[in-house]
């Protein structure tokens, strides 16, 4: 006879799923924290450039002064979320929570170079090949560069309370120190038929030419990120060559307009002399 069914036998129950664990939306909050803050200095620095909003707004207010802040916070959220997703499940969540650390600690190191680039550089933004007989601008260049901008002396001076190490020197002093190449070219005649070619050469070098004559060459520079502008005019004597940059925006240049006046100096004298 078959056994009889026992119906107290208790039943197995049914196999369940294992259970989600916690812990991997956190992960993907921190990395879209990281990437919300990398987005708005990205975006800050496209509307700056394309002139929708000012530099004052852009760079110190949006940039230099929120920016800091917020990858700072990213950063210590990513930070929380790594070390929970390397106990929760380090194979899944980990990755997010170290790509939003990295990408927070890049944006916040960012910002110390450049802090650390203010030190080395002197709080300057003029450099001149020639300050014994200072290099001007046409009104037409300081009409473009309007009434806000750097101004354009014949000997500018660092303010003493603006720097430990260079306050109270004449820029003509720190250029001597930190800008050797910004020298006036001696004995180098450029003639009228070679201007063409020093104006080819600025627009190779990414200048806008506002204006030539036989003795002054004027262009401008505008950099590729908030679109900082720095106006350059080439002086042209009979025997010498002398330039001159200055940036617009009043902020130190972290050595862009020793770079600019060294690269003009050195096409100039990549050219032909021509005879007295």
């Amino acid at each position: 006879m078959s056994e009889p069914f026992n119906e107290s036998r208790p039943l197995e129950p049914p196999s369940s799923a294992a259970p989600k664990k916690g812990g991997f939306a956190f992960a993907h909050l921190a990395f879209m924290v990281s990437a919300i803050t990398g987005l708005f200095l990205l975006g800050t620095m496209m509307v700056t450039h394309l002139g929708y909003i000012s530099l004052d707004l852009g760079f110190k207010t949006l940039t230099l002064g929120i920016g800091p802040r917020m990858a700072m916070v990213s950063l210590a959220v990513a930070v929380l979320s790594l070390l929970i997703s390397l106990f929760k499940c380090p194979t899944r969540r980990a990755p997010w929570a170290f790509a939003a650390v990295l990408l927070s600690g890049g944006i916040l190191g960012g910002f110390a170079l450049y802090h650390n680039a203010l030190k080395d550089y002197p709080p300057i933004a003029d450099v001149a090949t020639n300050w014994d007989r200072p290099l001007s601008f046409s009104e037409k260049m300081m009409a473009e560069r309007g009434a806000d901008a750097l101004p354009i002396e014949d000997l500018p001076r660092v303010p003493r309370n603006e720097s430990l190490d260079w306050g109270g020197k004449t820029v003509a002093a720190i250029n001597e120190a930190t800008c050797p190449a910004a020298k006036t070219i001696p004995e180098h005649i450029i003639t009228e038929d070679q201007i063409p070619a020093v104006v080819a050469a600025l627009k190779g070098m990414h200048y806008t030419v506002l204006g030539t004559s036989p003795w002054r060459i004027e262009a401008t520079y505008q950099d590729n990120f908030y679109g900082f502008k720095s106006d350059v005019v080439i002086r042209i004597d009979p025997r010498s060559v002398d330039v001159r940059s200055a940036s617009r925006y009043n902020i130190p240049d972290l050595g862009a307009n020793c770079r600019r006046v060294t690269e003009i100096i050195q096409a100039i004298r990549a050219m032909p002399v021509t005879g007295s």
